[in-house]
């Protein structure tokens, strides 16, 4: 008789595997991640832990807003 008991702890996350790359599937409510997203660009891919993709879109923001006057059209 065997008295090996099974411990489930070891569990990996489940994935999407890809040509473009490896997406872990996360828990986290959709409504979140799409709020930070319309908030500012790149955080959704910050919060999937995507975070070459994140801090180039988030740059790509802060470039753009400043070049653009943005925050100075807010002030006025």
């Amino acid at each position: 008789m065997d008295n090996h008991t099974t411990d489930n702890t070891a569990r990996r996350y489940k994935a999407h595997v890809s040509i473009l790359g490896t997406t872990q599937m996360h828990l986290r409510s959709p409504s979140i991640i799409a709020w930070w997203s319309a908030a500012y660009p790149g955080f959704r891919h910050l919060l999937l832990s995507k975070y070459l993709r994140g801090f180039v879109l988030f740059i790509w923001e802060v470039f753009i807003n400043l070049n653009a006057n943005v925050n100075l059209a807010i002030i006025y």
